[in-house]
């Protein structure tokens, strides 16, 4: 259906950004207001205050796409303006709609095998649309915890194309002896080794991150340079690599909020058998569970029966970094059938359903914030409503991937 609303003027949408961010958002860096600020690093809007943007926006008439909410952090205020105005955005060379990233462990590991050539990475992604779903005591959706310890990623890691990772980060010693560890291994790295530990990406200002948020655990690569004040960051998840200040990436590793380092060599890496990506498969493939839609059910009804309303907002801040892993759905279907060829049309049917599922979990999040400033009964009955649609439609991706994995394993594979 076409939304009814007038599309605003590329110089109305700015204006009412700039209205909306100076007054009721009272954006404590409008200083830095501009055409060319960007919104996440320069403006320091992470998912949560893009939402309350949205919903502002929505008030004043004017619709946010999804597609333009998920970019929003990186775009500069210019750019969130043409797109509001209906704009279409010109297409940049990196875009890789079918190597899309959505977890930093596994995007790390894959690009090792990347690095070898020859190797398909995907098999890795599989079943990454269902991991795990954290939700604490105070019933709130996170994607990092400090138990986590990504285990089911390493292991099958090494199941399927023979990397073997070492856990070097020490959880029981001082930071300090930590960045010693990280130290050592930089000063022994050579090619084809991958030294991989946790960073806080809000400490480094030369780099956007995508949910422009604060703390931010985050895992990528380094590597020493010819200059020892200077390291390599590659980082496979957000596509980037580049100098940084050794000073920089030694502060994000001892941030307090973040712990964890990974090592491993990619010299044994060999791709995967039909047999191993079989294995994982069903390791991970459940055709009717649900978690995430199920966990954020859960999350609204406690906030409806015991706790705050308030506190749904906050509750559901990190949703956006959990939803975006179901694309790995993508990964798998490249994997079973001919994307390129015969399948093409297919494929191209269920990634639109794919990209619905996800954009449906941000219709959901933007109803939840809005039941949750306002109390309205009916924002909640749509996002309940709009949760079991989802499900029916997450079961019905996992039915189509089903039926590719039968026909491939009939195949031969």
């Amino acid at each position: 259906m076409t939304d009814p609303r007038p599309i605003p003027t590329p110089e109305a949408a700015m204006a009412c950004l700039r209205a909306i961010l100076a007054g009721p958002m009272a954006n404590p860096r409008m200083a830095a207001f501009g055409p060319a600020a960007r919104l996440g690093h320069d403006l320091g809007l992470d998912s949560t205050a893009l939402m309350t943007l949205m919903l502002h926006l929505d008030e004043q008439g004017i619709a946010m796409a999804e597609d333009t909410f998920d970019r929003a952090p990186g775009l500069t205020v210019q750019q969130l303006a043409e797109a509001l105005a209906g704009v279409t955005p010109a297409k940049t060379d990196d875009e890789d709609p079918i190597d899309i990233k959505v977890h930093c462990v596994v995007s790390c590991l894959c690009q090792a095998l990347k690095d070898r050539g020859g190797i398909d990475h995907r098999p890795l992604y599989l079943g990454l649309w269902d991991g795990q779903v954290i939700i604490d005591d105070r019933m709130r959706l996170s994607y990092h915890a400090p138990d986590i310890d990504h285990g089911f990623y390493l292991h099958w890691a090494e199941q399927l194309f023979g990397l073997q990772v070492t856990r070097w980060y020490d959880d029981a010693a001082p930071k300090a002896v930590n960045l010693d560890h990280l130290h050592a291994l930089l000063a022994g790295w050579r090619p084809g080794q991958y030294v991989m530990p946790m960073i806080d990406m809000a400490l480094l200002p030369q780099r956007d991150n995508k949910f422009a948020q604060d703390p931010f655990p985050h895992y990528a690569l380094l590597e020493p340079t010819a200059d020892p004040d200077t390291w390599l960051m590659r980082d496979p998840d957000f596509r980037w690599e580049g100098p940084l200040p050794a000073s920089d990436l030694r502060a994000a590793f001892l941030r307090p909020t973040v712990a964890g380092g990974f090592a491993f060599d990619s010299a044994l890496a060999h791709p995967a058998t039909p047999d191993a990506i079989a294995r994982m498969y069903h390791a991970t493939f459940d055709p009717q569970a649900t978690p995430l839609i199920d966990g954020i059910r859960r999350i609204l009804q406690a906030h409806v029966a015991d706790l705050p309303r308030a506190d749904l907002e906050p509750a559901l801040r990190e949703l956006p970094v959990i939803a975006i892993r179901k694309y790995a759905y993508e990964h798998a279907l490249a994997i079973l059938g001919d994307i390129e060829g015969a399948d093409h049309d297919a494929f191209e049917e269920c990634c639109d359903r794919i990209a619905a599922l996800h954009g449906g979990l941000n219709a959901v999040h933007l109803r939840a914030v809005a039941f949750a400033r306002t109390g309205d009964g009916c924002d909640l009955m749509q996002a309940l409503q709009d949760l079991d649609r989802l499900a029916t439609l997450e079961r019905g991706i996992k039915a189509t991937l089903a039926q590719w994995f039968d026909r491939w394993q009939g195949a031969g594979a």
